[in-house]
């Protein structure tokens, strides 16, 4: 590769990421908007007897998972790209810090994907029919329970997390971002670190607070630094 190439090479790189990282964040938004109205407070979570009601009670709730899986599944592969456009950016403040998080993140992206895809086929197989089933048989697929490769999310959390945590702070460093963002991305990593403690020790009212709050955070990260990749670096 020549001098030449390489401004093209990296323009190129931000470019594609900038578009990659504005798609997901505004389909991760739409997702967990989804989510927190059809989906969080409506069934138990951990009863397949419970979801099938919930689905046969509210005619767009099939629909709605679908949308809300797919949606999170789409965003996550969208938001790999911005990582590696980001970590591009930032990898001269610590090459090997951002070489680390940043494929934590694509591996912590990979597990959302991964999950809801799962999750969307093996709650639609385990409710079909259910409520049609006889009382033994519906406590053979209740005893099953609902399965995940990530149940409690702390694997995406304890992944992405560092990501976000190494950008903000070698980017308040090194300048490669606006403050404001970067001290979102460190935020951000601390919620999502906090988020990991809290759940192993069980702590379900500062669980829930810590998700709201990084699931609020996750796609304004991604959004802003998706219009800041666009932006010619200074």
């Amino acid at each position: 590769m020549t001098a030449e190439e390489t401004p093209v090479s990296a323009t190129s790189m931000a470019r594609m990421g900038s578009v990659c990282s504005l798609l997901g964040g505004i389909i991760f938004l739409l997702s967990g908007a989804g989510f927190f109205v059809f989906q969080v407070t409506t069934f138990d979570w951990n009863s397949i007897k419970s979801i099938s009601e919930y689905l046969s009670r509210v005619p767009i709730g099939s629909t709605m998972w679908t949308l809300i899986n797919l949606g999170s599944a789409i965003a996550s592969f969208l938001a790999i790209g911005g990582v590696l456009a980001l970590a591009d950016r930032i990898h001269p403040a610590n090459d090997g810090l951002v070489r680390w998080t940043s494929t934590l993140a694509v591996i912590g992206y990979a597990i959302i994907a991964v999950s809801n895809i799962a999750d969307l086929y093996q709650i639609r197989q385990m409710t079909s029919g259910y409520l049609q089933l006889g009382p033994s048989a519906q406590s053979a697929v209740e005893a099953m329970g609902r399965g995940s490769l990530d149940p409690a999310s702390n694997l995406r959390f304890l992944t992405i997390g560092p990501w976000f945590l190494a950008a903000g702070w070698l980017s308040l460093r090194g300048g490669r971002l606006p403050k404001a963002l970067a001290y979102l991305g460190v935020i951000a990593g601390v919620v999502a670190l906090v988020f990991v403690t809290v759940s192993f020790l069980e702590l379900q009212t500062l669980t829930l607070i810590t998700a709201a709050i990084a699931v609020l955070f996750h796609p304004v990260w991604l959004i802003w630094t998706g219009v800041v990749l666009g932006r010619r670096e200074p």
